[in-house]
C-alpha cells in the first residue's frame, strides 16, 4: 500500500493540461472508452463547472523522493441536457462525473476521498442527490459508486455522436 496522502483542492487553470491527460488515461482503462471523445467540458472547467453552480476538485500527492503530482479527479455540476431526462429530478439533484484517479494508483481510497469532499461541498451549496452514469460493463466502476451507497436505477442506451453506449444511471441522497 503506497502512504502518499492525498491533498484534495480546487481546479486551477494551470491543471488543465495534467486533467486532461489523466482522463485519458484513466478512461483507455475501461470498456465504455471511446478513443478521442469531444471533452469540451475539460477544455472549459472554469465555465462549465466552476461558474455554473457546480465543482471541480483534483488530489495530488507529495513523496518525498519526488515533486508534487496531480493524480485524482472529481466533479459535480448542475443536472441538465440528457441525464436530467433520465431522472424524475427536483432542483437540488446534481451530476456527478469525472471521478478519475492515475491507474496504478487505484484502490488506495483516492476517489472515495474525492467523492467525499464533492458531497459535503454539494451538501453546503444545498443540493440533495447525486446522480451518475457509468458503463454497463465498467464492473470496477460500479462496484466503487455501490461500495458508497450509489444505487443502479436502471441501465440505458444513448448516442452520443454517433457512437453507442450502454449505461447505468446511479442516484444517492446527500444528506
Amino acid at each position: 500500500m503506497n502512504m502518499s496522502t492525498l491533498r484534495i483542492r480546487r481546479y486551477r487553470p494551470s491543471d488543465g493540461e495534467r486533467v486532461r491527460e489523466l482522463n485519458r488515461v484513466a478512461m483507455a482503462e475501461t470498456p465504455e472508452w471511446v478513443p478521442d471523445a469531444p471533452d469540451e467540458d475539460l477544455l472549459d472547467v472554469r465555465g462549465h463547472y466552476l461558474n455554473g453552480g457546480g465543482e471541480f476538485l483534483v488530489g495530488e500527492t507529495t513523496h518525498p523522493e519526488s515533486d508534487t503530482r496531480l493524480v485524482a479527479t472529481g466533479a459535480y455540476e448542475t443536472l441538465d441536457g440528457w441525464m436530467a431526462e433520465q431522472f424524475d429530478a427536483t432542483a437540488g439533484t446534481a451530476e456527478l462525473s469525472r471521478i478519475r484517479v492515475e491507474p496504478d494508483l487505484q484502490g488506495q481510497g483516492f476517489a472515495t476521498q474525492i467523492v467525499e469532499e464533492l458531497e459535503r461541498r454539494a451538501r453546503r451549496a444545498g443540493y440533495r442527490a447525486f446522480v451518475l452514469n457509468t458503463g454497463v460493463d465498467n464492473e470496477q466502476a460500479r462496484g466503487f459508486y455501490e461500495s458508497l451507497g450509489y444505487a443502479c436505477v436502471r441501465e440505458t442506451t444513448v448516442e452520443f455522436e454517433g457512437v453507442t453506449l450502454d449505461l447505468a444511471l446511479y442516484w444517492s441522497r446527500l444528506d
